[in-house]
């Protein structure tokens, strides 16, 4: 494997540059990430894990966890991280869904109920026990699985070859010009296809890679902070957050050249002055990560919102009508991709593999679902999704996995899930309408709350549940959720006291004596928990608020302020 080769070489080349630091102060130079991984490797082949087998990482964002993804590479196998935020009970179905070989967790209780082999990190060999044979992987082995939302009702797993992440990786370093000089920070959540970016560009051609904290990572003050004490001089952050630390004040983001974003549209461009290049990424798991690129900060029409770009050199993209045929520049169409970082499939799903990986012109493609448009200037402009997935705070989410969870619950007789969005067209919050079953009333829609949180991220789990008498359909007979969405009743409430605020965020971070100027991120909150934060507002004070309101606004003052200006 090419990368795993890349990485040798920065071994021999230079075995005592730093490769990986975290925020418990773990720094790793190059010859003990290496001799750790391959000791771990070692352990992984006596235990009979090798080419085809899946391992299960379920651990938090430390060295520990790239240490252990390497050595899995090593050993020929494929790595499968989960974040361990998820609910316990879908861990297990992602676990039972990959059908992992081999656990590595230090959660006990997980380890327990997984009913697979599991071990605790420690548990393996320190450095210094036998490095494995080689272990005979070939190219289009997988590298790694990673899942997202399915529309089914189920997770899907894609699965990447180790081919594919080999070019991936080589033409990502090229176009952000990874070196021994560059420090890259690491932000991402385990098991979202970013973490490919933030990592193995980087350790391939020598830099170090900075893991940084929940909190730091987390605000827009924060993260400038860290940014700078840690001397990054480039980094991947999320369009929303980026979008926060566009203005503000006074921001010092110290060595930092080039800020790569995206997972989902980016609604504004980098002010005048702002010191770093952006670069926007768009691109699908399904394809390792990136696949098309514009730098934003060089984009001469602001007319309209910062397109998506063009494709690296190894992606071949098309635009094509329903039929599959390529439509004329300017005209809106599918975005397709082919190329050799086109994935394998989804991991026991023949049928979707089909439907979405396709040959066209004798090239393995696969269908984006995304509606674009190419401008004058050869760039992709993206217009839309063609189905009903969306993107909520950077991850993907089907609307119908959200529905079919809900339909579990034994009150629940029908449910569907919209997706109001902002001016720029992205979602805001996911909002719950319900049919229940008789002798069921709303009363029930604290209960289904619990049940989704039980069951589903908490960034998949509806801010807003409302009743149905009936829920309306097209004339195709489909859920109508424009429909839906009009018929939304938004009683009105008294705009929050800065105190009740103060209560929600006391009850979210887990902490007391917060005051009505405590900022939500400073305190341990993150994206995950600010959509924790906005439910709890719309439960205990009626209030419709989204996530973007909670960063825009992070102290109980400022958003009370906000929400009182919104309801005069």
């Amino acid at each position: 494997m090419h990368l795993l080769n890349a990485v040798a070489r920065q071994v021999r080349r230079a075995p005592d540059a730093v490769a990986l630091t975290d925020h418990r102060g773990t720094r790793l130079t190059y010859a003990e990430l290496d001799s750790r991984a391959r000791a771990a490797a070692g352990a992984l082949r006596a235990l009979g894990i090798g080419p085809g087998d899946r391992v299960g990482l379920v651990l938090p964002r430390t060295t520990d966890l790239f240490v252990l993804e390497l050595a899995v590479l090593l050993a020929g196998a494929c790595f499968t991280p989960l974040d361990a935020a998820q609910p316990p009970d879908r861990l297990r179905t992602l676990l039972t869904r990959a059908s992992v070989a081999l656990l590595i967790t230090d959660d006990q209780e997980l380890a327990e109920a997984a009913g697979v082999p599991a071990r605790r990190p420690e548990a393996l060999p320190t450095p210094g026990a036998p490095a494995p044979r080689d272990p005979g992987a070939r190219p289009d082995d997988p590298a790694y699985c990673l899942f997202t939302s399915g529309s089914t009702g189920t997770p899907v797993g894609t699965l990447i070859s180790r081919a594919a992440m080999d070019v991936y990786v080589a033409a990502y370093a090229r176009l952000v010009g990874a070196s021994p000089r560059e420090r890259g920070a690491q932000l991402g959540s385990p098991g979202f296809d970013v973490t490919i970016d933030e990592l193995w560009p980087f350790l391939s051609t020598g830099a170090s890679v900075h893991i940084a904290s929940d909190t730091d990572r987390s605000a827009p003050r924060a993260l400038a902070d860290w940014l700078r004490a840690h001397r990054i001089t480039q980094t991947y952050i999320p369009p929303l957050l980026l979008e926060s630390v566009f203005h503000l004040d006074g921001a010092d983001l110290g060595d930092v050249r080039l800020i790569r974003t995206g997972g989902e549209r980016l609604a504004a461009y980098p002010p005048p002055d702002f010191p770093s290049r952006v670069l926007n990424e768009y691109g699908p798991t399904e394809t390792v990560a990136g696949a098309v690129f514009c730098d934003v900060s060089a984009w001469p029409d602001r007319t309209i919102l910062p397109p998506i770009g063009k494709p690296l050199p190894h992606i071949r993209a098309s635009v094509r009508d329903p039929e599959g045929e390529p439509v004329t520049p300017g005209t809106p169409g599918e975005l397709y991709l082919g190329g050799p970082t086109v994935g394998i499939g989804y991991l026991g799903d023949d049928a979707r593999t089909a439907r979405k990986f396709v040959e066209v012109d004798g090239e393995r493609c696969f269908r984006t679902g995304d509606l674009v448009r190419e401008l004058p200037s050869g760039d992709l402009e993206f217009l839309r999704r063609l189905d009903d997935q969306v993107q909520l705070l950077g991850k993907r989410v089907e609307l119908g996995e959200v529905e079919s969870a809900a339909a579990t619950h034994p009150a629940v007789r029908r449910a569907a899930v919209t997706a109001p969005t902002d001016d720029a067209g992205r979602a805001e919050r996911l909002v719950c309408f319900v049919e229940w079953h008789p002798r069921h009333t709303d009363a029930h829609a604290a209960a289904l709350r619990t049940h989704l949180s039980a069951l589903l991220p908490a960034y998949m789990v509806p801010t807003e549940i409302h009743t149905a008498d009936r829920l309306p359909t097209t004339p195709s007979g489909k859920i109508d959720r424009r429909a839906l969405l009009r018929s939304r009743r938004r009683p009105p409430h008294p705009a929050p006291t800065p105190q009740a605020l103060v209560q929600v965020w006391e009850h979210v971070l887990g902490v007391t004596g917060l005051t009505v100027h405590s900022d939500f991120f400073l305190h341990g909150g993150d994206s995950t928990r600010a959509v924790t934060a906005v439910t709890e507002i719309g439960r205990r004070l009626g209030l419709h608020v989204t996530a973007r309101d909670v960063f825009v606004h992070p102290t109980p003052a400022e958003l009370a302020k906000r929400l009182t200006e919104e309801t005069r």
